[in-house]
């Protein structure tokens, strides 16, 4: 269910989208952007993303409107009118990079897995370890998880101690057609659901236990797939390098774009 300030808060942000493109005068249409950047700033924060929510509230509520408002006080107040014909040649070639740029994304969208494929990436599951079924079937058809296994998880360094979710009483066992889903309590501030963290599957004698792939990369396989020591780091440079190249080629292109339009007439 979507929270009342969620609404609101998308609202304001279509709201403000729509004035900043209609409005006329340009100093007014950088202040709304301003406040776009701040009300996207706390849609980030309720996404229980405050990295991304401090980083919107810096740069596109706060360096970005300082910056436009500079670049807006070196331009003249009244702009000469180009040429019909020069105005028409350029109208053109902006709506051809548009419909490139739009096809170039249709074609790579459609090499996404779709939304909730269990074969994507972000849903599949990395095999933690394995163990003699014995008598965990029992215990876990009657909706708890195996001592033994809890032990291993938290040997494995998904513990308190390494601020991962215990599996003590804040969890919740649902069989499968192929093994049993661990629903674990995150006590989330505004998601109140448990998900699915483990997932447990029987084949023949043995028990496999796994756990979704991400924190299992940066636990045991950063060093091993990426050889960077630092988490963050294979993160940024690695897992997603290409987001982090074309974020900095966005940053690029924006800064060139500025110095551009403050820059003296013929010089840099």
């Amino acid at each position: 269910m979507i929270a009342p300030i969620d609404i609101i808060l998308l609202f304001f942000l279509i709201f403000s989208a729509i004035c900043a493109v209609l409005i006329r005068d340009l100093l007014a249409a950088i202040i709304i952007l301003g406040a776009y950047g701040f009300i996207m700033a706390n849609v980030w924060l309720q996404l229980n993303a405050p990295d991304v929510a401090f980083t919107e509230a810096a740069v596109g509520a706060g360096i970005i409107t300082a910056m436009m408002i500079a670049t807006l006080s070196r331009l003249k107040k009244k702009d000469r009118m180009e040429k019909r014909a020069k105005k028409k040649a350029s109208s053109a070639i902006g709506l051809t990079t548009i419909l490139c740029l739009s096809l170039i994304f249709f074609y790579a969208i459609t090499d996404a897995p779709a939304f909730g494929d269990k074969n994507s990436p972000a849903n599949k599951y990395v095999l933690l370890f394995s163990l003699k079924a014995e008598d965990h079937v029992e215990t876990l058809n009657s909706g708890n998880v195996p001592h033994k296994i809890k032990e291993k998880i938290e040997g494995m360094g998904f513990s308190r101690a390494n601020n991962f979710q215990e599996l003590e009483k804040n969890y919740v066992v649902l069989p499968t057609e192929d093994g049993w889903d661990v629903l674990v309590e995150t006590y989330e501030l505004y998601y109140h659901e448990p998900i699915k963290l483990y997932f447990i599957k029987k084949d023949g004698n043995e028990l496999e236990v796994y756990r979704y792939n991400w924190p299992v990369r940066v636990l045991e396989k950063t060093v091993e797939e990426t050889g960077i020591y630092n988490a963050v780091t294979s993160g940024l440079a690695d897992y997603r390098g290409y987001d982090t190249m074309f974020e900095e080629i966005v940053i690029f292109t924006a800064a060139v774009c500025v110095v551009m339009l403050i820059r003296k007439r013929g010089k840099l």
